[in-house]
């Protein structure tokens, strides 16, 4: 939906966090620095990305995985760096013959850990995670992000990119079960692909009140037969998408449930690429250039020679 900012998250993300805090977190006693290296390091790197909003951003907890990153920090330099002359500090790998890393020293980060996931667990029991469900074919981050790929490949020039704006929006609303207003959108993509076909065949540039009048309007047109000609199969299913769909979602007490709305769904996208094939059609052959009104990247469509007035 415009002005909506959603990120996918892969949650397996959230099990390699844990892995890697738990890998350290069961070293005891004094240990080994050849053992405590790599699970210090991972565990510090994990804490440092969330820090970073990977793969989510973290509110209240954020001074807890800074206070745990910060004695991470601190180990690390000590134990597994060394200054050159310059005071440039580079890493240094463990060696077998070492001295071993204390049983406080990895208490001291261990608590620090622990106070972080304490905090932690209590602001992701108010994140809101939701999983999305597959609606009938469509395949869901598709549904989400790239609905307008519906739309045949040879047809996406010709169809006005607010159609397609719509369209996402749509298809997102739909994927997240707001069916009310993919309803809406589906009605919006429809009614701006409509404009662009009656533009085409009429030779004008302005918009009309609703669809009945742009029904009536290229009617009338169709009636002379001009070449190129609107379809009669084209208007009339727009007309039955008018009746059935579009003028009843406008209703406040009407209410869509999921098989409605998957239905207005396939046939707003039924009613976009017919009036794409035409326009598509129609747009060779002819001489004054009229652009897809509302798309930045739409190709320069073709009236007729001889626009007729309805």
């Amino acid at each position: 939906m415009p002005g909506l900012t959603m990120d996918r998250i892969n949650p397996f993300a959230f099990y390699d966090f844990a892995k890697t805090i738990r890998d350290f977190t069961e070293l005891s006693g004094e240990t080994a620095t050849t053992k405590v290296f790599w699970p210090l390091w991972q565990a510090r790197g994990s804490l440092q990305r969330l820090l970073k909003s990977d793969p989510i951003p973290i509110g209240i907890s954020q001074g807890k995985a800074q206070a745990a990153v910060t004695r991470m920090t601190e180990l690390m330099s000590r134990r597994f760096e060394v200054t050159d002359a310059e005071g440039k500090a580079t890493l240094r790998f463990p060696e077998a013959n070492d001295e071993p890393i204390s049983a406080w020293e990895l208490q001291w980060i261990k608590t620090a850990i622990e106070e972080f996931e304490t905090v932690f667990a209590e602001e992701m029991r108010e994140t809101a995670t939701y999983f999305v469900p597959r609606r009938g074919i469509y395949y869901t981050p598709a549904l989400i992000d790239t609905a307008d790929d519906s739309f045949p490949t040879e047809l996406q020039s010709h169809i006005p990119q607010k159609t397609k704006d719509d369209w996402k929006s749509a298809g997102r609303c739909l994927a997240f079960n707001l069916l009310a207003a993919s309803g809406f959108h589906v009605a919006r993509a429809v009614e701006a692909c409509l404009e662009s076909y009656y533009f085409l065949f009429s030779g004008k540039t302005e918009t009309l009140n609703g669809w009945k009048d742009y029904i009536i309007a290229l009617r009338k047109i169709a009636a002379t037969k001009p070449t190129p000609c609107p379809s009669e199969k084209t208007l009339a299913e727009i007309d039955q998408m008018r009746e059935d769909y579009r003028n009843p979602i406008v209703h406040p007490r009407v209410i869509l449930s999921e098989p409605d709305a998957r239905m207005l769904f396939a046939n707003g996208e039924s009613v976009i690429i017919a009036m794409a094939q035409e326009i598509a059609k129609a747009a060779s052959g002819v001489q004054t250039t009229l652009a897809l009104q509302g798309g930045g990247n739409a190709p320069q469509i073709q009236a007729p020679s001889t626009p007729t007035s309805p």
